[in-house]
């Protein structure tokens, strides 16, 4: 599948990433009616506490669940369908960078093996040119002299830069983060989103952050979608939000610095 750069009934400025619609997954429906768009260079929130649909919303954008009905674009290209051919699937991967909760790096590999593999799998680049590019990339994400330690003996903080180095590897349009910062102290997780600024500014994909802690909505979220029992209840500026009648958008933006 090729990636063009409009599709019809949309402009290039509608969004990098767009959800229109989306019920799934087709063998149970968890979310309904979901739709969320993030433009280049833009960050954008999907808010909501624990189990409000957020992760299945997650899983059906990187086609790890097959939708009832609804389309999702990437770079004007449907991709909704992409579960359906191992060929598409790989090309979606490699435009959308995932930094999945928890980080999921492969525990037995060094650092520099993890940051590598996108670029071995899904790019022409040779063993050195990937392990090249992979230090690079670690360096940048303030890992300089991590490369050849094991996954497992990194700290979390550690872990959570490795991961966001492997997720943009192969340079992607939009970068998933699924609670980027759960389990970090407030130091760490504000050097998280300070490296995610850095790395956007100097890169120009879009992010799209999944999580249920309320800190994301006072940082760099120009956008955000207040999700709940699998649906979008709200979505707007941080300040319109505030003003919102809807309670349980008022509790969630309420507490501050905590989570749900």
């Amino acid at each position: 599948m090729r990636f063009s750069t409009s599709y019809p009934g949309s402009s290039n400025g509608a969004g990098v990433l767009r959800v229109e619609h989306l019920t799934g997954p087709v063998h149970g429906p968890v979310i309904h009616d979901v739709s969320v768009a993030v433009p280049s260079g833009a960050t954008h929130l999907v808010m909501g506490p624990i189990h409000a649909g957020k992760s299945m919303l997650l899983r059906h954008v990187v086609g790890l669940e097959q939708p009832l009905s609804g389309r999702i674009y990437l770079e004007g290209a449907r991709i909704d369908d992409a579960i359906d051919s191992e060929t598409q699937l790989r090309r979606l991967r490699a435009r959308l960078g995932v930094v999945f909760e928890g980080s999921a790096l492969i525990s037995r590999i060094s650092a520099v093996e993890n940051v590598e593999l996108p670029l071995l799998e899904h790019s022409d680049s040779s063993p050195a040119e990937a392990r090249d590019a992979a230090r690079e990339l670690l360096a940048e994400v303030g890992m300089p002299d991590a490369g050849d330690v094991s996954a497992d003996d990194l700290p979390r903080s550690g872990r959570r830069r490795v991961a966001i180095a492997r997720a943009l590897a192969l340079r992607p349009a939009v970068l998933l983060l699924d609670e980027p910062t759960q389990g970090l102290d407030a130091h760490s997780a504000h050097e998280i989103d300070d490296l995610l600024s850095e790395m956007q500014q100097r890169y120009g994909f879009g992010i799209l952050i999944f999580s249920h802690e309320v800190r994301h909505a006072f940082g760099m979220a120009s956008e955000i979608y207040v999700m709940a029992d699998g649906v979008i209840i709200a979505s707007g500026r941080r300040d319109e939000l505030e003003a919102s009648d809807n309670e349980v958008v008022r509790q969630l933006l309420h507490r501050r610095g905590g989570t749900t």
